[in-house]
């Protein structure tokens, strides 16, 4: 089971995006849910601590933090969502 928690400034951005592009991430985040190898989808960060992972929608980045990780139960923080041209500075 995966599972994604948003951080309180995350859902803000989130709660900000336009509405079209909040239900594409909403529809991508239950898709991989149900993903047998989530990390083939994700792309690893290197020097962007905590976040260790990103997800690509569109033109828009999720950044993620690997939570917990076993055999059955995957947790991902998302930290933060936004624009790709901004979401790195």
């Amino acid at each position: 089971m995966i599972q994604f928690i948003f951080t309180k400034s995350a859902k803000k951005t989130f709660q900000k995006l336009p509405a079209a592009i909040r239900d594409r991430i909403i529809t991508k985040l239950k898709e991989l849910k149900n993903h047998s190898d989530i990390f083939s989808t994700l792309k690893k960060l290197h020097h962007f601590s905590p976040a260790t992972h990103r997800l690509r929608i569109g033109d828009y980045r999720i950044i993620l933090e690997l939570q917990d990780y076993t055999d059955t139960h995957t947790t991902f923080l998302i930290l933060d969502l936004g624009s790709r041209k901004d979401i790195y500075n």
